[in-house]
């Protein structure tokens, strides 16, 4: 009998059919390769000490991935207002601050992380190209409704490669 393989996958509760049929595709795809999707669901939270049961289905993952779904959307916002450095932001979309949680806590953990992003997300904290310690491969939610792209299934093959190296 061949052994589960738990890993971690973090994102945010699809509120979209686009966004449950992409879900659904990376989940096939760990699948096919011998791996099993596991987050906390719906079922395991707990308001006493939400990172608690986090941690302990972490405990029982060989790896991470990390997916930036829109979770919201600014229309107009500023950063670092009524500064030198001020910024406005026209619709800025960013995602949930739990996949930012999710992903330290991995990173703290030792596991292999592997980031995707959503295009339109800000590139902030984890999903940030330029600071994240990982490559954060970016996406087309409307692209990726029928099959993954080639190389996102080519990426995917090389994060299960290098957990398969480290077992």
């Amino acid at each position: 009998m061949k052994k589960i393989i738990n890993v971690f996958i973090s994102h945010p509760t699809p509120y979209n059919k686009p966004q449950e049929i992409f879900l659904s595709l990376i989940e096939s795809e760990l699948k096919k390769h011998g791996l099993n999707p596991t987050n906390l669901g719906k079922n395991n939270w707990s308001f006493i000490s939400p990172l608690k049961p986090i941690k302990e289905i972490m405990d029982t993952c060989v790896a991470a991935i990390i997916i930036g779904l829109e979770r919201h959307h600014s229309f107009i916002g500023y950063e670092k207002e009524f500064s030198k450095g001020s910024k406005e932001l026209i619709h800025k979309y960013s995602s949930s601050p739990w996949i930012q949680i999710e992903a330290g806590m991995a990173y703290q953990a030792g596991l292999p992380i592997l980031i995707l992003k959503e295009d339109k997300v800000y590139g902030e904290g984890i999903l940030d190209p330029q600071i994240s310690d990982s490559f954060v491969f970016e996406f087309e939610l409307k692209k990726l409704q029928k099959t993954l792209s080639p190389e996102l299934q080519e990426l995917i093959l090389s994060w299960v490669n290098h957990i398969n190296k480290q077992k």
